[in-house]
């Protein structure tokens, strides 16, 4: 295959127009996959010590976007350094440096006129351009420590910009905080990455590992390609999970809530009856936290008023989530809170062979003689609809033929609202 050759030409900036081009945005940090000033102030003054003494601070990588600014690809703790250095902003006390508004007139002369160098990268194809800036990015950081929320939000796409969108607008995480940008962006990646791949039905889930985001980043690159249900499915989720947990969120860890997402999901899908699920989510987490921080990881000995088969079964949820991104680690998470959910708040499972076939319907059509045991009037059986007597949610038996009866569509429609407000 033949090598990509990048548009490149090499050019320098002097020192003193540094601030001036951050002043005018001539030079823009992409906070999309950049991590804002993170370099140390022992780092930060060696690099003033370098240019004071005209050593090289080495070559910078710049791209130029279609606004015609200098985006930087590698580079910006350096130029962040300078540029406090130069507005006074720099702790340099005990370092022995001058700042920059003591230097004499040839200091200032001298320090203005230092050159920084950089490469100046243009995309070789404008339909890969995206491509050629992210690839870049991250080639460029091989050596730095860069996470996997920082590398996945280098990406583009309708993947990332659905997990960015709820980051930065639900209200689940305006209530968990503004700090952890990039955790929580990922985090959002974390939860739509299961609804979007897991099979909630036999728990088997994607691992959570950088390889499966860039194959999801890929696979979900257009709107197209992401479902509508799931994706519907994700913002319940987050809606119910902020309903139930309120401020509770303010005091939890990504993890917690990833796990929370995982059994609101579920219980979305496979529960039978969900109509009290916020309040029953709510009182759940409150008592399931309260046992969980009530001993520490390596307690030999269950806390005072809990048994030791609880005692166990807790500790090993907080040995789980040292892995968290595995699938076996995923599975036995949700199982754990699946069964405290089950002794906490005891449910029902949907049964999906609820509903009945033709042949069913027209037993019960003929054993009520073509009658409508609400009204009383005949049924068109074409236009009929079974009905459960005992509802599945509360313990009637959906396989039982004698717990079923055969209505009009408008009764059926009508018991049903009945049994809905009989219920709050």
């Amino acid at each position: 295959m033949k090598q990509q050759v990048p548009d490149i030409e090499f050019d320098c900036f002097v020192m003193g127009q540094i601030k001036d081009l951050f002043d005018t945005g001539k030079i823009f940090i992409n906070s999309e996959y950049q991590r804002g000033d993170i370099w140390t102030l022992t780092q930060q003054i060696e690099l003033i010590r370098s240019i004071e003494s005209r050593y090289s601070v080495g070559v910078l990588v710049l791209y130029i976007n279609d606004r015609g600014q200098y985006e930087i690809l590698d580079g910006q703790q350096r130029l962040l350094s300078i540029k406090k250095y130069i507005e006074g902003s720099l702790e340099l006390k005990g370092s022995g440096l001058l700042s920059y508004t003591d230097l004499s007139t040839k200091q200032k002369f001298l320090t203005d006129a230092y050159s920084i160098y950089y490469l100046k990268l243009k995309s070789h194809d404008s339909e890969s351009k995206e491509e050629d800036v992210v690839q870049t990015f991250l080639r460029l950081q091989e050596g730095s420590p860069l996470n996997r929320a920082e590398k996945i939000s280098a990406y583009r796409g309708s993947f990332k910009d659905t997990f960015k969108e709820a980051r930065e607008s639900h209200d689940l995480f305006k209530l968990m905080g503004k700090d952890k940008r990039f955790r929580y962006r990922l985090l959002a990646a974390e939860m739509l990455l299961l609804e979007l791949e897991g099979d909630f039905k036999n728990k088997l889930f994607p691992s959570l590992e950088l390889k499966s985001f860039i194959t999801a980043l890929a696979k979900y690159k257009n709107k197209d390609t992401i479902n509508s249900y799931k994706l519907k499915s994700y913002k319940g989720n987050l809606d119910l999970l902020h309903s139930s947990l309120n401020y509770l969120l303010t005091g939890l860890k990504p993890r917690e809530v990833l796990s929370f997402y995982l059994l609101v999901s579920y219980l979305r899908k496979r529960k039978a009856d969900n109509s009290n699920l916020i309040n029953e989510m709510s009182a759940f987490s409150r008592e399931f936290l309260k046992n969980l921080y009530s001993f520490g990881i390596y307690d030999k000995k269950p806390p005072k008023g809990m048994g030791v088969t609880t005692f166990e079964k807790y500790k090993s949820y907080k040995l789980e989530a040292k892995v968290m991104t595995t699938p076996d680690s995923i599975k036995t998470r949700l199982d754990i809170l699946l069964d405290e959910f089950s002794r906490i708040k005891p449910f029902i499972e949907k049964d999906f062979r609820r509903y009945h076939e033709e042949e069913e319907k027209r037993i019960l059509y003929f054993r009520q003689k073509g009658l409508c045991p609400e009204c009383g009037g005949t049924i068109n059986f074409r236009e009929s609809s079974a009905d459960h007597v005992i509802l599945h949610s509360k313990g009637g038996k959906t396989t039982d033929i004698n717990n079923a009866q055969l209505l009009h569509e408008r009764c059926h429609k009508r018991l049903e609202k009945q049994r809905k407000k009989a219920a709050k």
